[in-house]
């Protein structure tokens, strides 16, 4: 099972870039895609922004992304979540969505045992924070 951040989602319409192919590979390959509700806007954002100015090459990557996004378990970010997440933040300086997505990632573990999940960032800082909280890392560098 893998809990998604948004920097290794986006990996998967960015042909370019390095990790394109890990990432493409664990998202059509395996199962079990978990991440947090702010997956959908955060993805759309960094596709916007990064990854085309075409607009029909830009549509059918937001229809691509909608698509695979049917396959996950978004949860819902909480109360707790968000505790967690300040404390992440104080503990290892992480941005703020970061420290929500591995909040939740952290929270997950707990419900399912942590060797059943693993943490798919593209974040060089805050995979070290997650490697650090004890979360099993599939790291798909910047």
């Amino acid at each position: 099972m893998i809990q998604w951040d948004t920097s290794a989602l986006v990996k998967c319409y960015a042909a370019l870039e390095k990790g394109h192919a890990r990432a493409r590979n664990l998202l059509l390959r395996e199962r079990g895609h978990k991440g947090s509700v702010l997956l959908w806007p955060e993805a759309v954002s960094g596709i916007v922004r990064k990854l085309s100015t075409d607009r029909r090459v830009r549509e059918s990557l937001l229809a691509l992304l909608k698509g695979h996004l049917k396959h996950f378990d978004l949860l819902p970010v909480d109360q707790a979540q968000l505790e967690l997440a300040v404390k992440l933040i104080c503990k290892h300086r992480l941005r703020s969505a970061d420290a929500i997505h591995l909040a939740g990632a952290l929270l997950l573990a707990r419900d399912l045992g942590r060797a059943r999940l693993r943490f798919a960032t593209a974040d060089i800082p805050q995979a070290a924070a997650a490697r650090a909280e004890g979360l099993k890392v599939v790291e798909l560098k910047e």
